[in-house]
């Protein structure tokens, strides 16, 4: 009977030492998160502390004219890709993005407007440790070696450039170029343990602990954040993250990034 009463207060204590050791390996576990910011930079930073590890610069997420017309402009969302039609001051979603009218390309609307478009995927290697940029693939030397390095990460990119042309008034038209890292996203971690806020005019990041609701840490980017990801060996898996109001990120989170 004392055997027995030994042995199941062994397990217990084993159990609660295993359990805790759990709960601090997904915590403590090292997590780089990608910041993709409106001018290009990928920043990897430590996910459970904020500090920056490395920045790798590419173009930047959109590229349209900054000028806007008001009879024709459109204003493309860099989150997604979803494009406005500025009419009269005002703006008006339209019912497709700019993958999703590059993949119909070429078309024509009813009110007379020409859409052309066209796509192209490359992967870009990096060192995951120094953000160090190894080579794209498929490369544009076709002689060029391939990495051969085990620890390089590929991160998948595709370039959407889209032209839009009024038949009835051949001098309006209107390009754009966006930048897309989600076509080869894995699914999110169930187990991440944050939740991330960032203001629509500028850098500001806020991440919360999940469960605790406390704030983790703070930083600004210094250019509007897009999205975010978390590198794992397996590949880049997608972040869920909510952009907020410049004034209710104010009222909500100003006093908490220094």
């Amino acid at each position: 009977m004392r055997n027995k009463i030994t042995f199941l207060i062994l397990l217990c204590f084993s159990w609660l030492i295993c359990g805790s050791t759990h709960e601090r390996t997904i915590q403590d576990e090292s997590l780089t998160m990608l910041v993709s910011t409106l001018d290009g930079y990928l920043t990897a930073v430590d996910a459970n502390t904020g500090v920056e590890k490395w920045r790798y610069k590419e173009g930047p997420i959109v590229d349209s004219p900054q000028s806007v017309r008001h009879d024709f402009s459109f204003l493309p969302n860099p989150r997604n890709g979803e494009l406005y039609l500025v009419v009269d001051h005002n703006l008006r979603i339209l019912p497709f993005t700019i993958p999703q009218l590059v993949k119909t390309s070429p078309c024509k609307s009813s009110d007379g407007i020409l859409y052309a478009g066209s796509k192209k995927d490359v992967w870009i290697a990096m060192d995951p440790d120094s953000g160090v940029h190894q080579e794209t693939v498929p490369p544009q030397n076709a002689n060029s070696c391939p990495v051969g390095n085990p620890e390089t990460i590929f991160i998948g990119r595709t370039e959407y450039k889209v032209t839009m042309m009024d038949t009835k008034k051949k001098e309006k038209q209107w390009n754009a170029t966006f930048i897309d890292y989600s076509s080869h996203l894995l699914p999110v971690d169930k187990k991440y343990p944050y939740q991330h806020f960032h203001s629509v005019v500028d850098g500001n990041l806020v991440t919360i602990d999940a469960n605790s609701r406390r704030t983790k840490w703070t930083k600004n980017f210094k250019s509007v954040v897009v999205n975010l990801y978390l590198l794992k060996a397996d590949g880049m898996h997608r972040i869920p993250s909510t952009s907020v109001g410049h004034a209710t990120f104010n009222k909500e989170f100003m006093h908490k990034v220094s």
